[in-house]
């Protein structure tokens, strides 16, 4: 059979150029892709946690945490007369938290803080402990710039989508609460039992069986409320009454 002829030099300068515009493409591209990544990450590492717009005073709660925090779409009827500021985040981890907290911008502390965290922290790998840490951590930025404030931490639900990691959430809720009994600015409401039948996690949870519906969430009110009014000043619950009536 007669040799394929060499292509022209004019096509081989063209098939160059394409060559050649290809890895110029791919490597703007990449670099714009890892540019747009720092920059995502900057801005993450920068802010504060959502809502920090919002006024802020002595009848408001920070409620702090991962999804279960995020997705408690009745929250600010469950805690009425509190003002409530749902501060979760999607998948949030302890660490994360903390980082965003350094970047809340000055302004009134709240009342208190209700912190739910260290879920997301075990599903990725950190231990009971490890996650325990990382509050301690979050707890010390705490006292850094809202002094003696008080703390509710909401223990880890058993969730069924995560029974598998009922040890290591069993270990962080009994170091949560030694935590506790050492620090004046740490209480905690155990919400476990009420989240359990015959043993096993309740129908207290959506489909993906780690995020809670609405009989969950009024579960935990049931447990949270009570406790609020014991570790509050009694006359706040009636002052922050006073004003949610004039609003």
């Amino acid at each position: 059979m007669p040799a394929h002829p060499d292509p022209s030099p004019t096509l081989r300068s063209r098939i160059r150029f394409i060559a050649t515009m290809g890895a110029v493409f791919v490597i703007v591209v990449g670099a714009y892709l890892v540019l747009a990544r720092a920059y995502t990450d900057h801005r993450r590492a920068t802010a504060p946690l959502p809502d920090a717009e919002r006024r802020t005073d002595a009848c408001s709660l920070w409620f702090i945490g991962s999804s279960t925090i995020f997705k408690w779409s009745t929250l600010a009827a469950d805690m009425a007369p509190w003002d409530a500021h749902n501060r979760g985040v999607n998948g949030a981890i302890i660490p994360q938290i903390t980082d965003w907290l350094t970047n809340e911008p000055p302004g009134p502390p709240p009342a208190a803080i209700v912190f739910y965290g260290g879920e997301n922290d075990i599903d990725g790998g950190a231990t009971g402990a490890q996650a325990l840490t990382s509050l301690d951590r979050f707890l010390t930025l705490k006292t850094r710039r809202y002094g003696p404030l008080p703390v509710i931490a909401i223990s880890l639900k058993p969730s069924p989508s995560r029974w598998s990691e009922r040890p290591q959430q069993i270990v962080f809720n009994d170091g949560l609460r030694r935590l506790a009994a050492v620090r004046d600015d740490l209480h905690v409401v155990d919400i476990q039992s009420s989240m359990l039948v015959n043993g096993r996690p309740g129908p207290f949870y959506i489909a993906d069986g780690i995020h809670m519906n609405a009989i969950g969430y009024a579960r935990w009110t049931a447990r949270l409320r009570p406790a609020l009014a014991h570790i509050l000043p009694a006359d706040a619950m009636a002052r922050c009454r006073t004003i949610a009536g004039r609003r």
